[in-house]
């Protein structure tokens, strides 16, 4: 912790400390976040100050940090930013997630058919017994 004209801050490595992620993942939000701030979006995170090359974030700022972790909605929203950092390794990645996708829907398609297989030999079973028992009908 610094303080810094009677302010308090939080370096990365104590605001990784408080949200239980590491200093490296703090850097990589922040740069991400200057990139969405470029592109004229919401950042994920506040924007520090950098003193010394320093990332210094306010309790408030952490609180907000904080809340960003927690938070549900935000697996995803990096993917990109990631993708590119890794550059080829991204690519593998990416073709990875699309070919795992593709397999899920032909399991899907695979699950369909045999529902509708089930569903088609109780149907068949419902109207072979029907049919066993005309032959009694007709005696009475």
């Amino acid at each position: 912790m610094r303080i810094i004209d009677g302010q308090r801050y939080l370096t990365t490595g104590d605001l990784g400390a408080y949200v239980n992620r590491s200093p490296a993942t703090i850097a990589q939000w922040c740069k991400y976040s200057d990139i969405l701030a470029e592109k004229n979006e919401e950042r994920l995170i506040p924007k520090p100050l950098i003193m010394n090359g320093q990332r210094l974030f306010t309790p408030e700022q952490a609180l907000v940090v904080k809340g960003f972790v927690e938070s549900k909605g935000k697996y995803g929203l990096m993917a990109e930013f990631n993708r590119k950092r890794l550059g080829k390794r991204g690519q593998e990645i990416k073709k990875r997630v699309r070919d795992r996708e593709k397999e899920q829907e032909k399991i899907q398609v695979e699950m369909k058919e045999k529902e509708l297989e089930v569903a088609l030999s109780k149907v068949n079973r419902a109207v072979d017994f029907k049919d066993r028992f005309k032959h009694i009908k007709k005696n009475l």
